[in-house]
């Protein structure tokens, strides 16, 4: 596999920081056919930041919409892809 990278919108949401929210939301997204490139979940005390890289967005946000998820987005992000080695970012950004 080449390696890439690419320039991405990103989303995300804030939750709280309660087990399951994040795979209802990821079911949520299933059922509404949309395709995510990545994804990211981090705690933050009582709250979670949910980082969704869909690969399309405006599915994504109507997906978002009907849920009525506060979501905060687009952002630009690097998305890298490519075989897995040590170093790999670091060859592709310098």
């Amino acid at each position: 596999m080449a390696d890439t990278i690419r320039v991405v919108e990103y989303f995300y949401v804030e939750t709280p920081n309660t087990p399951g929210v994040g795979a209802a939301m990821l079911t949520t997204l299933r059922d509404a056919r949309v395709n995510l490139l990545a994804f990211s979940g981090f705690p933050s005390g009582r709250r979670a930041q949910i980082d969704f890289v869909p690969e399309d967005a405006a599915a994504f946000r109507a997906a978002a919409k009907a849920a009525k998820w506060k979501l905060v987005g687009p952002k630009k992000a690097f998305l890298v892809s490519g075989a897995d080695r040590p170093g790999a970012v670091a060859e592709l950004m310098t």
